[in-house]
């Protein structure tokens, strides 16, 4: 018998698969010993012959069943699964194949299966599994209940009551009385008002900014170790995928605004064009630098050349160098029938460029050759496709990267390795995806332009959700409304047109949704996130700095969802307390 599972563990074990027999963790219901995301499978054998169980990942589109386990005749194996994705079984006699099934594991649950030479029972369960995602739950009314009570602090020490109180106590002197001070009767008012912050924001902008810095860091922190808050392995979307690239459309939105803000402010173009290349530049070097911190990653032989800040800053550089050449300083309104598309008007030509970029994209993404690989290939590579192209992760954009920086110098852990068993580094942030990037970017300055173009709200909103529309339906066609199917399939590791598409669509609809709260009716004042999204670049670089440093994390005793999500939710608060102070002491830090 353990001849057998012995050999099968060690096959395992080399190929990472979902389903992996470990006997040292003894997965049984005696002493499951169970972690993150694990199950145990009694797979429970009265055959007269051995048989053999076949598995693989749901997740993993178009691979091959793989042999996991070899079940001695009347006997009992236990597996060790991973309940991250559904797993698809099926099990194997000398003669032919049954038993398929298809089942959801959940953490930390024990089952059974039941099978004979040629038939088996369903999947039971034997004990019940964990609800891990109650805790999510609890964190949420936890920081509702704070809210609301934050909320109702500000309206109390806010309200005329309490206001008369303060002014009646607050002793005037003759100085003031002769001056013509005013009485407690007219205090509130007074004492209501405030000089703004940066005065000509658009204050949704920068809550938009903070949510996205905020989901951010706590995702970088781990979130809590739950799937859903991880990039997804290849194909599809999760809401990790989400926050890098609205931060770039709120970086397109908002350079529209301050772009002609200098513009009218008489800079020449030639010095703001100067300044677009001293902020990219800078950008790319603290890319770099942080891609150097932790342990042994600041080696010049394996020093990582992409990265996020160098995503936005060779974006910022193109869009930023468009609108510095040819943006006009004031917007020359029409009125009559070319009302309905005066924010195109205003840039034609900067569209002729930026979709003259994303045909590049497109051409080069499918009909570059890329040796020993189909061209057009927009796959992981490894399992996929029935292994027909092991070395093929990422197509074009994986080859490009790999010709430009070397091997060495791009990110070696790619999201499809676990499930796809890839061999060869890809880059997330590699220099093709940067295309469509610039795409994003500025698909956000028209959702700028927009603002600088029309001036009531029911426009302004109007206009958003027709560009959410439009680039959604685009989107969707593209990916045939599907995870996996279509031309072009919602992909974060390729930043494909469909994915970059689809995630604007998501970026104007919420942009619409915080510009009618807080800016048009004044229902929320943004808070928290208004503070965070005012100096997010601080943010971005501290929680990078400091995700393995006490108080931000510490080494987790329980290793549980629980505490995980715990520690990162703490460290991403406390980042959040330090946005607020910097916010109440005028420290606005940009690059």
């Amino acid at each position: 018998m353990y001849e057998n599972l012995e050999a099968a563990t060690v096959r395992n074990r080399m190929l990472k698969i979902p389903l992996v027999m470990d006997e040292s963790k003894q997965c049984n219901k005696s002493n499951p010993q169970l972690g993150l995301d694990e199950a145990c499978l009694e797979v429970i054998s009265s055959a007269t012959n051995p048989i053999s169980l076949w598995a693989q990942s749901e997740e993993c589109e178009m691979c091959d069943f793989i042999e996991v386990a070899r079940i001695p005749a009347n006997n009992t194996v236990p597996l060790l699964l991973t309940t991250t994705f559904p797993i698809d079984i099926y099990l194997k006699n000398n003669h032919s194949t049954y038993c398929y099934e298809k089942y959801k594991f959940e953490e930390h649950g024990i089952y059974a299966w039941d099978v004979t030479g040629d038939s088996c029972s369903g999947v039971r369960i034997i004990q019940n599994p964990d609800i891990s995602y109650i805790s999510i739950v609890v964190a949420f009314f936890i920081y509702l209940a704070a809210f609301l009570l934050w909320m109702t602090g500000k309206l109390i020490y806010s309200s005329d009551w309490l206001t008369q109180i303060r002014v009646r106590r607050s002793p005037f002197s003759e100085l003031e009385s002769d001056l013509g001070s005013p009485s407690s009767t007219d205090g509130p008012p007074l004492i209501r008002s405030e000089v703004a912050r940066l005065r000509g924001r658009v204050k949704s902008l920068d809550v938009f900014r903070g949510i996205s810095i905020s989901l951010m860091i706590f995702v970088n922190y781990g979130g809590g170790h739950y799937w859903f808050f991880k990039h997804t392995p290849w194909n599809g979307l999760t809401v990790a995928d989400l926050v890098f690239p609205w931060f770039l459309w709120i970086m397109g939105a908002s350079m529209a605004i301050s772009l002609r803000s200098y513009l009218r402010s008489c800079i020449s173009r030639k010095r703001l064009f100067l300044r677009v290349l001293l902020r990219s530049v800078t950008l790319v070097a603290l890319g770099v630098i942080l891609n150097s911190s932790g342990n042994k990653k600041n080696s010049i032989t394996n020093l990582r050349l992409p990265g996020v800040l160098q995503r936005i800053g060779l974006a910022y550089f193109v869009v930023a160098s468009l609108e510095t050449v040819f943006m006009k300083p004031q917007g020359s309104f029409e009125y009559g029938n070319w009302l309905v598309v005066q924010d195109l008007l205003e840039s034609w030509v900067q569209w002729l460029i930026i979709l003259a970029l994303t045909i590049t994209h497109i051409l080069l993404t499918f009909m570059m050759p890329v040796p020993n690989c189909p061209t057009g290939y927009l796959g992981p590579g490894g399992l996929h496709n029935h292994s027909s192209s092991p070395n093929c992760t990422g197509g074009a954009a994986g080859y490009i990267d790999r010709m430009v920086f070397g091997e060495r110098h791009i990110y070696q852990h790619p999201t499809c390795r676990p499930v796809y068993e890839t061999v060869i580094p890809y880059d997330p942030e590699g220099l093709l995806g940067t295309l469509t990037s610039i795409l994003l970017v500025y698909l956000g300055v028209q959702a700028g332009r927009i603002i600088l173009c029309y001036h009531y709200t029911s426009s302004r909103i109007a206009r958003w959700a027709l560009w959410a529309f439009n680039v959604g339906l685009l989107a969707g066609i593209l990916c045939d409304f599907s995870k996996n199917d279509g031309v072009v399939p919602v992909n974060k590791n390729l930043w494909s047109l469909s994915f970059v598409l689809g995630v604007a669509s998501t970026a104007f609809l919420l942009q619409s949704f915080l510009y009618f709260i807080v800016d048009a009716k004044n229902w929320w004042s943004g808070s928290p996130f208004h503070y965070a999204g005012m100096n997010s670049i601080v943010l971005y670089i501290g929680h990078e700095v400091t995700k393995n440093l006490f108080p931000w994390s510490w080494q987790p005793y329980y290793r549980s969802h629980e505490e995980y999500l715990a520690m990162n939710l703490w460290g991403t608060t406390l980042w959040m307390l330090i946005a607020f102070v910097l916010y109440k002491k005028n420290v606005f830090v940009t690059v």
